[in-house]
């Protein structure tokens, strides 16, 4: 398993950008509240409360990634990497995080395409009115933001295999 740590910078920014997140999420926690008890209480309904809360959770599952990323806490089957050591468990790290990188830099471009178009269409959600290409956005920069990592992961390993 790789056990390389990221660099004290880059897990401060990483820590700032996970209580922005936290921050984004207790404001959604709030916003569903209101919207029950306006919906139960005085019986209103702010249509556009249910299609925001969705997209939010979306943001906050792609953006969250990066850290997770960063921070080597996503979650993996560890069977045969347990099983394996030396030259072959740093093999098997390198395809892994070869195919992890190549995978998500596929998705990404793909992602960049339909973003591309759904600015260029200007298209908006239904309730809310939010531009699609924003929470598509947060799609493309999560799977791009994961792909850097697993490529400074690959170099880092490469690195600590020359050694």
């Amino acid at each position: 398993m790789n056990t390389a740590k990221a660099s004290p910078l880059v897990s401060r920014l990483a820590a700032g950008f996970t209580l922005l997140l936290s921050l984004a999420l207790i404001a959604m926690v709030l916003l569903a509240c209101v919207n029950v008890a306006l919906r139960y209480i005085w019986q209103v309904s702010l249509l556009w409360a249910d299609e925001t809360l969705v997209f939010g959770m979306i943001v906050l599952a792609f953006l969250g990634t990066i850290t997770v990323s960063i921070q080597n806490r996503h979650l993996r089957m560890e069977l045969l990497t347990r099983a394996l050591s030396g030259r072959s468990a740093w093999a098997l790290r390198l395809i892994e995080l070869a195919l992890t990188a190549g995978v998500l830099g596929f998705t990404a471009w793909y992602s960049l395409a339909v973003t591309q178009r759904l600015w260029t269409r200007g298209t908006l959600s239904n309730m809310a009115e939010v531009p699609l290409w924003l929470i598509n956005g947060a799609v493309l920069v999560g799977l791009t933001g994961m792909a850097l990592v697993a490529l400074a992961q690959l170099a880092g390993h490469l690195m600590q295999g020359r050694k």
